[in-house]
């Protein structure tokens, strides 16, 4: 692991699309506890408008509570910390390429409505 990567943290929000402010509440529950987000992406995981929400972000003494909070926010299924190493892949599609990390074996803490499994 770099020291870029000491730094930084992968975190997975599932949630429905309702309309764009559930990016708008992820974005601003971060950003209202001064957390930095390097990137974000997301995909859809079903046709009832589940989505999944890729973050890396800087690390924060406020963290914990940035991701308690989203995990009680409404429309948010879970939140999932990935705390360890990651791999970056190269996705190639319509010739454009992705990045995306995929979490390397190790602790993965799952919050929903607050309370911690996993």
């Amino acid at each position: 692991m770099s020291q870029g990567e000491a730094t930084r943290q992968l975190i997975k929000i599932v949630g429905y699309y309702v309309d764009a402010s559930l990016i708008e509440r992820v974005v601003a529950n971060l950003r209202k506890l001064l957390i930095d987000i390097d990137w974000i992406y997301g995909r859809r995981i079903n046709e009832e408008g589940l989505y999944e929400i890729y973050l890396m972000v800087r690390k924060n003494p406020n963290l914990y509570a940035a991701v308690l909070n989203l995990s009680k926010t409404v429309g948010i299924e879970k939140v999932v910390v990935f705390d360890g190493e990651y791999d970056e892949r190269k996705l190639e599609e319509n010739n454009k390429t992705f990045i995306v990390y995929v979490p390397k074996s190790g602790k993965v803490k799952e919050y929903s409505w607050g309370v911690v499994n996993g």
